[in-house]
């Protein structure tokens, strides 16, 4: 008799305390994520969409009120290619002239080749970092909705890149020099030795968006958003997260 009521005892806190585990509120929860960033035409250069990854941090208010941290990084670019009409590069043509024909003098060549100009065409590539605090709202319910309102600063680096161009140089009494050179040629490697640039931009806002929800366990959820993240940039996503 003393080992059966030993043995429920034991039984019984073990239970016990297997729900007080279960019913220890799930205040926190972390989640990631994949959207794609709609990148808006700029100058008349139209970009592709860029994708973005991303993880996030929320913590419950009340049943239906949340705070939610998230953080996103560009894992497949936006992309573009521009091409810039025009460009005088004549000093430049006038300097390689110089080079390859040292007995030669400035006036000459200036005499022979009035001018050059290039049409220059670049790839860009946009890279998008976004930081936001968020305020929540979900509604009851395994099937719900959601919205939310924040802060949210946001940084795109663009990578410039020369790809190709056509060289056109005027030459008096004969015809025009004229060749189209890509990446990868001599023409092109030799010319100027074109730069990569490297620009960035950062900006600070308010971002909002909603979504809707399904609670797949007690722990796990889903979650399907529209984001706007500044005035010019919006995001589809997809996440899945985890309560504890």
């Amino acid at each position: 008799m003393k080992k059966t009521l030993l043995s429920l005892g034991v039984l019984g806190v073990f239970i016990s305390s297997v729900v007080a585990a279960q019913e220890k509120p799930l205040n926190f929860y972390a989640g990631v994520g994949y959207g794609t960033v709609a990148v808006p035409e700029d100058d008349e250069i139209s970009f592709s969409d860029a994708d973005n990854g991303f993880i996030q941090l929320g913590y419950k208010l009340s049943e239906n009120f949340f705070i939610e941290g998230q953080y996103s990084k560009s894992v497949n670019n936006a992309k573009a290619t521009y091409i810039e009409e025009g460009i005088d590069v004549t000093d430049e043509w006038w300097e390689s002239i110089l080079e390859m024909n040292p007995g030669t003098t400035l006036n000459e060549i200036q005499g022979v080749f009035p001018y050059a100009v290039i049409d220059l065409a670049v790839n860009i590539d946009a890279s998008i970092e976004t930081s936001a605090i968020y305020g929540v709202y979900r509604s009851s319910g395994d099937l719900y909705f959601k919205v939310k309102a924040g802060y949210l600063s946001e940084k795109t680096t663009l990578t410039i890149k020369p790809s190709a161009f056509d060289f056109y140089a005027e030459v008096l009494g004969n015809a025009p020099i004229v060749f189209t050179a890509a990446e990868g040629d001599e023409e092109f490697d030799d010319f100027g030795q074109l730069p990569v640039e490297k620009v960035s931009d950062k900006d600070s806002d308010f971002s909002g968006g909603v979504g809707v929800g399904y609670k797949l366990t007690n722990r796990f959820f889903s979650e399907l958003e529209y984001t706007m993240l500044n005035d010019d940039l919006d995001m589809y996503s997809l996440s899945i997260n985890f309560a504890f």
